[in-house]
């Protein structure tokens, strides 16, 4: 009677651990991988949490979601591809806050999702792949013709982190995204810290194609990162339209990166939120069309988006233009405690401020600002009292 129920309560704790090491192995000949990794992390989390290590080669997949209290662990020895098939690929109505954009040919298809997760990391010395190339150029090998609206089929956000808390990228190498590498929306308290971020610029350009983006997040600190991107590397957005507890972009720290763009290193702005409380410090910025770009509203008719007390320290720039910032389409966003302090570098165009007399810029602060070859700043109808 004893050992039977010994026998029942160690059935009961082993049915109920808290945390599970499990390994995946790449699937043979070179096959597709997706249900071996998505069952293995179904697992994890169905005993509680735990680790799911990919290692030994290249693990081909679609889609695959990620669950709370979960790491998903990418050896040195492992590259995680994604699919070229669309069948591989959620629907874009996977959860209320996806969307598509027909005129950047999103289609709202994702490699890794974490939607509304908490407790969930991606981290390793390993590589995800984005496999650009499967996407981007057309069946002669060459880009689909039309910019980014005439591409056939691409995934969006290649890493798509939405409404999670308690988010770790660390460590890996993100590389080929056909569109966005990582997107973070309305997501707290999140680390992003020693990741390699690649994305095509030649020999063919990939449209759209940046490095972290950071929408409606609170609490996020990315560290440490070296991200050279076709577009834009770093992103600060408020576009809260598609989320279920919008939030503002808040407390936000950027330190100790370097930075690499054919558009914008730093850009913030886009939608009718607030961006604020945002620290961007000990950067490194080369090879750049503009190092950071503050803008009110890309769309017509818009409010757009207010950016408050955002300050960058310690810049290291060689870039064609230091800064933009401009409203330009906004109609009621206003830029206030935006400070620049201890820049230095070689630029060989000039830096737009352009306010409105209605809404000045206040309080816009430039304090030991030295950059060799700019031309004198083109100050639009800078109206600051």
């Amino acid at each position: 009677m004893r050992l039977a129920a010994l026998a029942v309560a160690l059935s009961a704790m082993a049915a109920n651990r808290s945390f599970a090491n499990l390994s995946v192995a790449p699937a043979a000949g070179g096959g597709k991988s997706t249900v071996a990794v998505q069952r293995a992390i179904d697992a994890a989390a169905e005993s509680g949490g735990g680790e799911v290590l990919l290692s030994g080669g290249t693990f081909l997949c679609g889609s695959l979601f990620l669950r709370s209290n979960v790491s998903l662990v990418i050896a040195a020895d492992a590259t995680l591809k994604a699919s070229p098939d669309r069948e591989d690929y959620n629907t874009a109505d996977v959860c209320p806050q996806n969307w598509t954009s027909e005129a950047e040919s999103n289609s709202g298809a994702h490699l890794l999702l974490c939607i509304g997760q908490t407790n969930v990391a991606v981290r390793g010395e390993g590589r995800i792949d984005g496999n650009a190339a499967a996407f981007l150029l057309g069946p002669d090998g060459k880009p689909w013709p039309g910019g980014s609206r005439g591409i056939s089929w691409r995934p969006g956000q290649m890493l798509y982190f939405v409404e999670s808390d308690g988010i770790r990228i660390e460590g890996l190498t993100l590389e080929n995204a056909p569109y966005w590498s990582c997107f973070l929306h309305g997501c707290t308290h999140v680390s992003a810290h020693g990741l390699t971020v690649r994305t095509i610029r030649r020999p063919f350009h990939t449209h759209n194609g940046d490095g972290i983006d950071i929408d409606c997040c609170e609490d996020v600190e990315v560290s440490d990162c070296d991200i050279d991107t076709a577009d834009d590397s770093i992103t600060l957005r408020a576009d809260a339209a598609h989320l279920l507890a919008p939030r503002p972009c808040a407390n936000v720290r950027v330190h100790d990166c370097r930075l690499s763009s054919g558009c914008n290193a730093i850009r913030v702005g886009v939608g009718d939120g607030e961006v604020r409380d945002a620290s961007l410090r000990n950067l490194v910025i080369r090879g750049t069309r503009t190092a950071v770009s503050a803008v009110g509203s890309w769309a017509r008719g818009e409010r757009g988006c207010d950016i408050r007390r955002v300050t960058f320290d310690n810049l290291d720039i060689e870039s064609r233009n230091f800064c933009h910032l401009y409203y330009k389409h906004a109609t009621g966003s206003v830029f206030e405690d935006i400070a620049f302090r201890h820049v230095r570098g070689k630029v060989s165009g000039a830096s737009v401020i352009d306010d409105t007399p209605d809404r000045p810029f206040r309080n816009l602060v430039f304090e030991d600002v030295s950059l060799v070859g700019e031309t004198s700043p083109r100050v639009v109808s800078l109206a600051m009292p």
